[in-house]
């Protein structure tokens, strides 16, 4: 996928009585931080009117597994185009390739990941503490999210640094890291479809040939969270479409935290709203990344 790469020239005004100083900032760069040994790989998206003196939102954004990196998820979710027009930074990381494939260690799942026990939870840490000193974020407002075994390991950051990510989004990954009880409750937005034969929403057995073992259920998975988090209201249904789509909620939990979970009756294995990937079929009828944007927006770290 071809990238363009945007110029934004700035003038700052600085006390060694320079009038002025004329500096040029990329607003997308690939780069890479080594992490645990190990050279890992990331791409950054600016919004269009960044500012260095203006905090903003981060959100990480996980591939899923497979052979494309950050170019999968970029066009999937269409988070670079968004986060121009509601001005919040976003940030891809790649999972490790080994044998072609790029995966990420998110607990149960999945090989190669798993079996090399790649601290991939290790490159986020340092990669955040990196770009807190290279962009300008808003700290109390970092954000995870991911597709597929990058949604799983979205879950996993929630598990294990609740204390940096102030709400967490996954689309068709299912939590992999047990047990779940993160210091602090983290906020949750979940989406899937009733079709995904990759990450089947009632649990079992995936379709993907790589994976050999079963997954846990949707349902089970947020009902084991709503307890942890001592949700009052659980699964409450909000909207329910047999022809569109069905929004849930666990509601009244600790810290004022909430848990959404949407479902579609169509679509599969892809990112609901945004751009589907060769023969796979997507559903239209809500916009993942635009629904979690909106979901984010509520939350900040203490």
């Amino acid at each position: 996928m071809t990238k363009i790469i945007y110029l934004f020239i700035f003038t700052t005004l600085i006390s060694c009585n320079k009038q002025d100083d004329n500096q040029t900032i990329e607003l997308e760069y690939y780069e890479s931080i080594v992490s645990d040994g190990l050279e890992r790989t990331y791409f950054v998206h600016l919004p269009a009117s960044y500012n260095p003196s203006i905090s903003y939102p981060l959100i990480f954004a996980m591939h899923g597994g497979g052979q494309l990196g950050y170019e999968g998820i970029e066009f999937q979710s269409q988070l670079s185009e968004l986060s121009d027009s509601e001005n919040f930074i976003v940030v891809y990381p790649e999972g490790l390739k080994t044998f072609g494939f790029r995966t990420w260690n998110a607990g149960d799942c999945c090989p190669s990941a798993t079996t090399l026990a790649t601290d991939d939870v290790g490159f986020i840490n340092s990669l955040l503490e990196k770009l807190k000193l290279e962009i300008s974020i808003n700290r109390k407002k970092v954000y995870a999210t991911g597709f597929s075994n990058g949604g799983q390991f979205a879950y996993k950051l929630a598990n294990r640094y609740p204390d940096k990510f102030a709400a967490v989004s996954s689309v068709a990954g299912v939590l992999q890291d047990f047990p779940f009880n993160p210091i602090r409750k983290v906020p949750i937005i979940h989406f899937h479809s009733y079709q995904d034969l990759n990450a089947p929403y009632n649990g079992g057995f995936s379709s993907s040939p790589n994976i050999d073992f079963e997954f846990p259920s949707i349902d089970s998975t947020l009902l084991l969270i709503a307890n942890d988090y001592n949700c009052d209201l659980i699964k409450q249904t909000i909207f329910s479409d047999l022809n569109t789509y069905d929004f849930f909620k666990y509601s009244d939990c600790e810290n004022n935290v909430q848990i959404e979970l949407y479902v579609s009756q169509d679509g599969g294995h892809t990112w609901p709203g945004g751009q589907a990937l060769p023969n796979l079929e997507i559903t239209n009828h809500f916009n993942a990344s635009s629904l979690m944007w909106n979901f984010f927006k509520n939350y900040e770290l203490p």
